[in-house]
């Protein structure tokens, strides 16, 4: 079996409403999708997500990627061969992780195929049957905030994720509102996407002490490694790190500089799966513990996600993933709907996502 084509196409799905964060809001998605398919004519589907305000990439950056060099250095190989075609991708372009996460998980879901197994099977059977997954409460004023938490819990949801990062006073205040109405049983997590300073997170961080949180994530830029430590020192709530992590020589770094105590992992900014599961060991060896990040995929990049938790050994329940749920339309047969706070584990063969050829080229542009 060798790889005869790699396909790359620029997705832009609808949100159902606007989401914002401390660097910017977000409309619609700015994904690629990749399919490749081998001389035998088994196809794979991987997802690719970015978000140029956050990693510097967007749709059309990922399609050039492909296309120009990571498609091109991966012909002719086999795709059970995910450590070589790895190698390959990294010689032919440094860095661009989300490019080369969409090509890697189209390798592995053509391995379930080919194996007549669900992904998941691959790497070590299933860890977590119940994928719990998770509230986003984004940047908005703290009374839409308390509504969105309440219909969450009213969902059965036990985890939910508040954005914060532009407004200290509003931040804290979000942040309260949504723990009075959740109640003390709710796991409430808070991203501040680098949006403070020095001076400014210790006071926010702080304020937000008594309101017994899961963690504090990633509330300095990605490079000050010292400010979290000592942001860490001086907390009782943990500290997590998102931008800041990307692969294992980064868990390395954040752990011997003591600036945190959980490590963000998402699929497309790791450069997929295998990748992923490097840093999870990664961590793990290091005593950090982990949790599955989002950068609102696709009900295809979502499934893929889904596959990598349930057999990761040190991740946190909690997942966050919404599926289909965001979305205007998806690009999937039957989208991919939370239930009550959980997805399900996909089971059919390989990623066991049904992509539509017509929605793929509506929203390909």
């Amino acid at each position: 079996m060798k790889i005869a084509s790699v396909e790359a196409f620029p997705v832009a799905l609808p949100l159902k409403k606007p989401f914002s964060i401390a660097l910017g809001t977000m409309t619609h998605t700015s994904h690629i999708i990749v399919k490749v398919t081998t001389d035998d004519g088994i196809f794979g589907f991987g997802e690719g997500a970015t978000w140029h305000v956050v990693y510097g990439y967007d749709r059309h950056a990922l399609e050039w990627a492909v296309e120009r060099y990571l498609g091109p250095a991966i012909l002719g190989m086999d795709p059970f061969d995910i450590e070589h075609i790895l190698s390959a991708m990294d010689m032919a372009l440094p860095g661009n992780l989300m490019a080369k996460a969409g090509v890697e998980i189209a390798c592995q879901d053509i391995r379930g195929k080919a194996l007549g197994v669900p992904l998941h099977r691959l790497f070590g059977g299933v860890l977590m049957e119940r994928l719990e997954t998770i509230g986003f409460v984004d940047i908005v004023p703290p009374e839409e905030a308390a509504r969105l938490a309440e219909a969450f819990t009213r969902e059965g949801y036990r985890f939910i994720k508040i954005k914060v990062g532009l407004n200290a006073k509003e931040d804290v205040e979000r942040v309260r509102v949504v723990r009075l109405t959740v109640g003390p049983d709710t796991c409430i997590r808070v991203d501040g996407n680098q949006g403070y300073d020095r001076a400014s997170a210790g006071k926010v961080c702080r304020a937000l002490e008594p309101f017994n949180l899961q963690w504090i994530e990633q509330p300095l830029p990605y490079w000050d490694i010292e400010g979290l430590a000592a942001l860490a020192r001086d907390l009782t709530t943990s500290i997590a790190v998102d931008e800041s992590i990307y692969g294992v020589h980064d868990v390395y770094r954040v752990a011997q500089a003591h600036a945190a105590d959980i490590i963000n992992i998402k699929l497309s900014k790791c450069g997929g799966i295998t990748n992923s599961l490097k840093v999870a060991n990664a961590a793990h060896a290091m005593g950090l513990s982990c949790f599955l990040g989002s950068c609102i995929e696709t009900g295809l990049g979502s499934t893929a996600a889904l596959h990598f938790a349930a057999c990761c050994p040190n991740l946190h329940a909690g997942i966050e993933m919404d599926g289909s749920m965001p979305f205007k339309d998806d690009i999937l047969a039957e989208p991919l709907i939370p239930a009550y706070g959980t997805l399900p584990l996909p089971q059919g063969t390989g990623l066991g996502a049904d992509v539509q050829p017509d929605k793929l080229a509506r929203y390909s542009k």
